[in-house]
């Protein structure tokens, strides 16, 4: 499993096969199906031991800081295996610290006076979103030098339309260009949270939590 995580960070999990495993231990590629039943097995088994390298945030921290430094911690993960978050989108959280992640997540926002049904459904929105984020940013990560930028096909679709039936994508654009991938991930997730926390406080001041 070692072996096969350092290869999903050198290539992304999407070329992680039984053959390209086995080559690299030096192995019959029947040697490693005695370990491991199929490819599909072995990518469930590296998003596994990917995930369980996360440290939870502290315990005592307010939900929305909590938040922000787990989102952290994944975003850097994701960046570092390239395919995980994919996996994640497509599968759902089936690997075991994905499912602890969900508990906690859910139980802090419930703590925090969100029912359950509502703490659900905002785990799933927030977590994928920030699986969209990372994957997002990864041609960044990856593109060769003299590559043209990740995402001029839409800039030159967009910068060809007539301003006038177009406005906000006119107004829109100067700023798409000039912002960096950090600074885009920090403001979106900022607009995430602010959102969650709006709706922790609505609870805490209603009538009913109370």
């Amino acid at each position: 499993m070692e072996t096969a995580v350092v290869l999903v960070q050198e290539q992304g999990l999407r070329q992680l096969s039984m053959r390209t495993l086995a080559e690299r231990l030096g192995v019959t590629p029947m040697a490693v199906y005695k370990h491991v039943a199929n490819r599909d097995a072995l990518a469930l088994l590296c998003v596994e031991s990917i995930l369980g390298s996360v440290a939870l945030p502290e315990e005592g921290l307010a939900p929305v800081p909590w938040l922000r430094k787990l989102a952290g911690q994944l975003r850097v993960v994701g960046l570092r295996h390239r395919g995980v978050m994919d996996f994640l989108l497509e599968e759902g959280p089936v690997v075991h610290p994905a499912l602890v992640i969900l508990d906690r997540t859910v139980r802090k926002l419930h703590a925090a006076g969100i029912p359950w049904k509502e703490a659900g459904a905002l785990h799933n929105t927030f977590f994928s979103w920030l699986a969209g984020a990372v994957r997002r940013q990864e041609p960044w990560d990856v593109s060769t030098p003299g590559a043209p930028p990740p995402f001029e096909r839409f800039f030159a679709a967009a910068e060809a339309l007539p301003v006038a039936e177009y406005p906000g994508l006119a107004h829109s654009l100067p700023h798409m260009r000039a912002t960096d991938v950090g600074r885009e991930f920090e403001a979106s997730l900022a607009f995430m949270l602010e959102g969650i926390q709006r709706r922790i406080d609505a609870r805490q001041d209603s009538p009913r939590t109370r």
